[in-house]
């Protein structure tokens, strides 16, 4: 029933925890930079900026 390989508390191998760990953090660069874009396009449109 306990596997070695995984690790307490998530249940996850080394490699999956990797895995997972490199997609949360291209989603939040992915997240970021459309957050970047969409708050420059703001400043760039927005009459009440100027």
């Amino acid at each position: 029933m306990s596997d070695p390989n995984k690790v307490w508390p998530t249940g996850l191998t080394e490699a999956e925890s990797e895995d997972l760990h490199r997609h949360i953090i291209q989603g939040t660069q992915i997240f970021g930079a459309i957050a970047a874009l969409a708050h420059l396009l703001a400043y760039i449109y927005s009459p009440w900026l100027r």
